[in-house]
């Protein structure tokens, strides 16, 4: 590394108690999302202040509020997006002809049942070399990294080329999306590193795919559940086909391959008859699945559309009805950056100098990478700490958690990109 590369890693190093603790203040906001509304306006006033602490020209908007975003193919209606803020930070530079994103999402998970959790899973608890707390790698880290890495570029008296947005973007868990796809129009960037990424990997390609959910009726009264039942298992029959072709398109994609998208790729989230009361409703019966793909939505809508029509062929047959697959979720769509593009090897060079081996590019989880690859700039990617999903303290589990020395890895790997990528040069003395 240059000196005044050298100079930035020390800093980070010396000041990484500051970065520790600013997540475990983001952690201790209850920044909830409950699918059709959430908390994300609890943040505004840590992250508006690190902005304006920064010199950063700060803003606060709502989704709903950039053109374009209402009536998009990918807006989401029906997610209180007018009263879930985004959070933006923008270095400006005068003159500059290029502009970057680094993008994290304030919005967290429900915390399950609290009893276990072994810390308050709002507590920001640092302990034991690790940050506790819901939110904690998916995703505040990135917030927290974001803003340590400009603060020690400027600290260090280091001037960037170019702009620089932080973006703080609501509403991604429950695949949501409408806070990146707000994102991805209000700004016009040349490149976006999205942190809600995982593993200290770089996730060049997004991950296809869906919630949806499918509902039965029988058409007489019944006394019992059996028939919905019976239904419900038409249903999951005639989805074999779809369940097969989703695992094996990901086995054969270099991408996914021996990854968790590929072995989960289809998973079945509720299955219902009746709605659980006394002798209630037992006419009635709901399934819902999710699924990855690498298939584009016009084609998973064909494959459903024949698996639709064959499933009402033999509900008809035992008078039952349905009016089809309805979506729980946006769909992702699956898009990919060139492994030879600068700025994934810019940022995959800073981040295996920082820990000193190489970072493997992979692909991305659901996230809301396919939205910024679509429709913010086709030199998007992810790059970040999320634990994996199965994993004690992973993602949506319970005791969250980073460990604080990779959450230090990550800024530096961040900061080192930034003054490659932008271009930079010391203050001018006085």
């Amino acid at each position: 590394m240059k000196k005044l590369e050298q100079k930035l890693m020390s800093y980070i190093e010396e000041h990484s108690r500051e970065l520790d603790q600013l997540l475990s203040d983001l952690v201790k906001i209850k920044s909830i999302n409950f699918d059709t509304h959430g908390d994300e306006e609890k943040c505004e006033d840590l992250i508006m202040g690190e902005y304006r602490k920064l010199g950063l020209d700060a803003e606060k908007y709502y989704s709903t509020d950039v053109p374009g975003v209402l009536g998009h193919p990918d807006y989401l209606p029906g997610r209180d997006a007018d009263r879930r803020p985004n959070f933006s930070g923008t270095y400006r530079v005068s003159g500059a002809k290029k502009k970057l994103m680094l993008a994290a999402h304030t919005d967290v998970m429900p915390v399950g049942d609290v009893t276990k959790w072994s810390v308050d899973p709002f507590g920001g608890v640092i302990k034991d070399g690790r940050i506790y707390g819901r939110g904690s790698c998916d995703n505040k880290f990135g917030i927290a990294s974001s803003i340590m890495a400009m603060k020690a570029i400027q600290e260090c008296g280091i001037v960037l080329d170019i702009d620089v947005v932080l973006e703080s973007y609501s509403d991604e868990e429950y695949g949501g999306g409408n806070g990146a796809l707000a994102a991805s129009l209000k700004h016009d960037c040349d490149a976006i590193i999205n942190t809600d990424g995982g593993n200290y990997e770089i996730w060049s390609c997004s991950m296809g795919g869906q919630i949806l959910e499918i509902a039965i009726q029988a058409n007489e009264p019944q006394d019992s559940s059996k028939l919905a039942v019976d239904a419900l298992m038409i249903v999951r029959e005639e989805l074999r086909t779809f369940i097969q072709n989703r695992h094996k398109e990901l086995k054969a994609d270099r991408y996914f391959v021996g990854t968790d998208m590929e072995r989960s790729a289809f998973r079945f989230y509720e299955f219902l008859a009746g709605d659980g009361g006394l002798g209630m409703n037992l006419d009635r019966g709901m399934m819902s699945f999710v699924f990855y793909t690498n298939k584009t939505q016009e084609h998973i809508q064909e494959e459903l559309s024949v698996i639709l029509r064959a499933i009402k062929t033999r509900l008809d047959e035992i008078n039952v009805s349905t009016n089809g697959f309805r979506p729980r979720s946006r769909f992702f769509h699956c898009l990919s950056l060139p492994d030879e593009d600068v700025t994934l090897q810019t940022i995959k060079k800073a981040a295996e100098e920082v820990v000193n081996r190489p970072v493997p590019i992979t692909g991305a989880c659901l996230s809301d990478l396919s939205l910024f690859l679509k429709y913010g700039s086709p030199v998007s990617l992810n790059f970040g700490i999320i634990r994996d999903f199965q994993l004690y303290g992973g993602a949506h589990q319970y005791d969250e958690y980073v460990e604080q020395k990779q959450l230090h890895e990550h800024c530096k790997a961040i900061a080192l990109f930034l003054i490659r990528w932008c271009g930079a040069h010391e203050a001018a003395k006085i």
